[in-house]
């Protein structure tokens, strides 16, 4: 076996849809390791000799000139599954480390890339009965292509199924990121609001009815959800946050904390922004298609370092803008549907990186802007004056 590592495949690398776009770190050497195409993606041998790679996200790679070796290596991996010991002994009778070295070296931009997994394990942890594994079934083929390990899907289920999710606002997107969550497993919600249906957000709330108008957003919704999914568990808060200790209230036991209430304007954000850094709690937040920044203790960006921000830019008028606006009884917004249909959708993905670690949130570090007709992302790298910013003195030490 002569052949030398191929060039990285080259092509579009967009993403969409929940595909990670990013390099992975992966070990091919483990021994009696079997490894397959992911899901993903399926490999295409072109009429022009090239080795062409579509994957179910709008992505493709290509390797215009690829070794003899490496098309046979991957149409035995697309064939049978092998380990690279029985790779290296088919080809060249004998399986010694510098022939499953060599072998390593082909195919480490393809599994870096993430067309190269190890072998799923499809054997069933003992706390996800056969309902379970059904109902869920789609969503941890999802889970298995961002995981780099064979058991990795249910570690990332089973993080989900563990986690508890508190949901600030139950408007149009807090509504329908509570359920886009219940959707994906997590073990249980807090619904928090005080509000009523009302006719006139039907445009946006789209999991209300008209005949609940008047009737308390936390019920109806909860209600709904229980009916949607009785694998999460749902606490029910029918209260407005009207005080740093009614965030306490909400988030009391929560691993993460969805902000999609805008009232009372900025205190709001203020006060959990204050109260989830005491407790240790990430949270993210969304407006006007924006979503984050993404708090995580012991990093860098928050509500307070965007604060930062505009005093720098507004001086002395920074803090009688805030009092205005809580000063303010009432305001509207023009809303179409799409909106915090965008909204719950980016929230969802976010934090469900986070809670499983599958991948590094885009808001983590950056805020997500959904600007028609695309999505970007703006770095935001936090603000050196703020508490969150780690410190010589303050940072987390590494474990």
């Amino acid at each position: 076996m002569t052949a030398t590592a191929p060039t990285a495949p080259t092509g579009r690398r967009t993403g969409a849809g929940g595909g990670a776009d990013a390099e992975r770190t992966v070990v091919l050497g483990r021994p009696g390791q079997r490894w397959q195409f992911s899901t993903q993606w399926e490999m295409l041998e072109l009429a022009d000799g090239s080795l062409f790679f579509n994957s179910t996200y709008a992505d493709h790679r290509a390797i215009s000139v690829p070794p003899e070796a490496l098309r046979r290596i991957l149409r035995m991996i697309e064939d049978s599954r092998p380990t690279l010991e029985a790779v290296a002994d088919r080809i060249t009778g004998t399986a010694t480390p510098d022939v499953v070295g060599r072998i390593e070296r082909l195919l480490l931009p393809l599994a870096k890339a993430g067309i190269l997994v190890p072998l799923r394990d499809d054997r069933r942890p003992e706390w996800a009965d056969d309902d379970l594994a059904e109902r869920f079934s789609t969503q941890i083929e999802w889970l298995g292509t961002l995981s780099t390990t064979p058991h990795g899907h249910w570690d990332y289920f089973a993080r989900l199924r563990d986690a508890s999710v508190a949901v600030i606002g139950l408007g149009g997107a807090g509504s329908l990121l509570a359920l886009a969550l219940a959707a994906a497993g997590i073990g249980r919600l807090t619904l928090v609001d005080g509000d009523t249906v009302e006719v006139s957000n039907l445009t946006r709330q789209i999991l209300y009815s008209p005949r609940q108008a008047g009737l308390g957003k936390a019920d109806c919704l909860a209600r709904q959800l229980e009916r949607f999914s009785p694998y999460t568990r749902y606490r029910v808060l029918r209260q407005y946050v009207s005080s740093p200790g009614d965030v306490q209230d909400g988030i009391e036991g929560a691993d993460f904390v969805a902000v999609c209430a805008d009232a009372p304007r900025f205190l709001l954000n203020r006060w959990i922004d204050t109260v989830c850094k005491r407790n240790a709690v990430p949270y993210l937040g969304a407006f006007a298609g924006s979503v984050g920044p993404m708090y995580r203790p012991g990093a860098p960006g928050c509500f307070g370092c965007f604060e930062e921000r505009l005093r720098e830019e507004l001086g002395v008028r920074h803090d009688m803008v805030v009092d205005a606006l809580a000063a303010k009884q009432s305001w509207r917004y023009p809303a179409f549907v799409a909106g915090p249909l965008t909204v719950a959708h980016l929230m969802t993905t976010e934090i469900v990186l986070h809670l499983t670690g599958a991948a590094k949130p885009s808001s983590a570090g950056g805020i997500v802007r959904y600007r028609h007709p695309g999505t970007v992302v703006e770095p935001f790298p936090g603000h050196p004056g703020c508490t969150c910013s780690p410190t010589p003195d303050t940072a987390p030490v590494p474990t």
